[in-house]
């Protein structure tokens, strides 16, 4: 196990230590608008998790879809913003993304992947557990170019995978701080039940619909809030913006105060 590790570790910093293709500079000006209102540290970190994550996943199309090299460094560097301040080990359980041109159908899960039968429901995304991230390009393109959309399909796929780490599927990760863990239980709980009850109610809601079916929608959901309408989120959510602060160790709201 060492061997690999340092094996890996080794190809990872001859990668970091090549020049960053020009080309994907572009790629992230054109089609990451969160790239540029970065600090130049932020961006270097960015970059270097996003070439890790082109180079060791592996990439597949759905539908016969061809996955571009735009869309491989486009993809990775949303899923990058969410690595950017904390310690990370590059969604080391997320063996594959799977790019799908549109709004896709998965296996059912009873009846096991390899089964051809499909489910009824259409999606955009899925998180899959220890297994793929699935998106649907279509969805990624104008999301990850406008965030004031309030919605990115890969934050809220990849906060599903970071909710996974402990091995539960409950809207909290692994936080490895006992305050930071009870304050999150008792904020996060109080948000997800006045969300819901704004929804039973049919109040303006802040949060998506979808949000309020479990604690890990929530969570996925906030985490977008957080990342794309953070100066919403922080005047009516200030506590849970607190808390996402405290987890991503980032301040997205310095971010949008900076022209794009």
């Amino acid at each position: 196990m060492f061997f690999f590790s340092w094996l890996r570790n080794r190809r990872r910093r001859k990668l970091l230590a090549q020049p960053f293709p020009i080309r994907w500079e572009g790629f992230l000006r054109q089609n990451v608008a969160h790239y540029p209102r970065l600090s130049a540290a932020e961006q270097a970190r960015l970059r270097d998790i996003t070439r890790v994550l082109v180079a060791e996943k592996k990439w597949e199309g759905g539908r016969g879809l061809f996955v571009t090299e735009e869309m491989k460094v486009t993809i990775a560097a949303q899923a990058a913003l969410l690595l950017v301040g904390a310690d990370h080990d590059y969604y080391a359980r997320v063996d594959s993304f799977v790019v799908y041109p549109g709004a896709f159908r998965t296996p059912v899960l009873e009846d096991a992947w390899e089964d051809d039968d499909l489910s009824d429901q259409e999606l955009d995304g899925q998180a899959v557990y220890r297994g793929p991230v699935i998106v649907s390009w279509e969805d990624v393109l104008p999301e990850g170019r406008e965030p004031d959309y309030g919605y990115n399909l890969v934050i809220h796929e990849f906060a599903h995978q970071l909710d996974f780490l402990d091995n539960l599927v409950n809207g909290t990760p692994p936080l490895g701080d006992p305050a930071l863990e009870a304050r999150w239980r008792y904020v996060m709980t109080v948000a997800f039940e006045d969300h819901r009850r704004a929804l039973a109610e049919g109040d303006d809601l802040f949060f998506t619909e979808h949000a309020a079916s479990s604690e890990t929608e929530f969570f996925a959901d906030a985490t977008e809030a957080f990342f794309c309408r953070p100066e919403d989120m922080k005047e009516m959510y200030p506590e849970v913006y607190q808390l996402l602060e405290a987890y991503y160790r980032v301040d997205p709201v310095k971010w949008f105060a900076v022209p794009s």
